[in-house]
């Protein structure tokens, strides 16, 4: 069995095709696709309508379309970074003031996107009858959760213990420990490792299992991220930014007790790569989404073990 495993999409347009068209294609000849969460984007990004132009600004820089047509380009640009864009007036924006206004109008976009990319999954894996199995990251509102419900090829795994095309059970599992930024999916440690033990204890073969976890294991090399201050800025020492584990000893003690075959997770853009606990294979495919680069992994499961390589388009 082939997997291609992929991470934290984070609502870029383009990654997400990406991944469906490599599918649909058969470019890398996989029997399933994972995903291990985090589906969603980060900002809306209001096109405010002013004599005639639409201005959006957002992390420092600024955008103007002058026309229908460079909006449209404007909007497809921002949509493959992962941003989510509304043409509005000026009226419009002023609504946006109000907290609970602007919340609602980014979580509709979240849903809209998703829904989107839920239908054309639907329409590329028809062609290839390859399955995509999926699972929420921490940054996913509960909201979606009944979008990625609509099968046609896309089974959401979360807190369940489903089969992969060889029959060899896949447990997945979507919530993360505590993160400085209060995200929607989070548990502290020793419940998340409660319910997280109470699922893959639920399979009738955990060692033989793919565990898909959000996040990695803590002081997994998987999860090393720069360490932040009181305002989540990168603490400095020594000339370097100061880096730590932030995966979850949860995860961590699970897949020690348990010993899946393989672990598969993300959470940590930029600490892509394979790591051993114990005898459990984990590997963090990494992200750069956000720039439309879609990164992934190929892994071979066979009679002579599990093997890992690392693909991007």
């Amino acid at each position: 069995m082939r997997l291609l495993v992929a991470s934290d999409l984070h609502g870029s347009e383009v990654a997400w095709r990406k991944l469906l068209n490599a599918v649909r294609l058969g470019i890398w000849e996989a029997d399933a696709v994972l995903v291990a969460g985090d589906l969603s984007g980060k900002a809306l990004v209001p096109l405010v309508k002013s004599n005639g132009s639409w201005h959006g600004s957002h992390g420092g820089r600024d955008w103007v379309a002058t026309n229908e047509g460079e909006l449209s380009e404007l909007e497809r640009s921002l949509a493959d970074k992962g941003l989510y864009s509304i043409a509005i007036t000026e009226e419009e924006r002023a609504e946006l003031d109000d907290q609970s206004v602007l919340e609602q109008r980014f979580l509709q976009a979240i849903k809209d996107r998703l829904d989107a990319w839920m239908e054309l999954a639907t329409e590329r894996l028809s062609e290839s009858r390859t399955p995509l199995y999926l699972i929420p990251g921490n940054d996913d509102p509960y909201e979606i959760d009944p979008l990625l419900e609509r099968g046609g090829g896309v089974m959401n795994a979360d807190n369940r213990v489903v089969r992969l095309p060889d029959g060899r059970e896949l447990i997945g599992f979507a919530t993360a420990n505590p993160t400085p930024w209060l995200t929607p999916r989070e548990l502290e440690e020793e419940e998340l490792e409660e319910r997280l033990h109470t699922l893959v204890a639920s399979a009738e073969d955990p060692g033989s299992s793919v565990l898909m976890t959000h996040v990695p294991p803590h002081g997994s090399s998987l999860d090393t991220v720069a360490l932040l201050d009181d305002q989540l800025r990168p603490v400095i020492s020594g000339g370097g930014v100061v880096e730590v584990p932030c995966g979850s000893t949860a995860v961590r003690h699970v897949i020690e007790q348990f010993q899946p075959m393989l672990g598969i997770h993300g959470h940590v853009h930029e600490s892509p790569g394979q790591a051993r606990v114990g005898n459990t294979l984990c590997i963090n495919a990494g992200s750069e989404a956000s720039v439309g680069i879609l990164r992934a992994c190929l892994i071979d499961i066979d009679a002579n073990g599990v093997r890992s390589q690392r693909v991007e388009g």
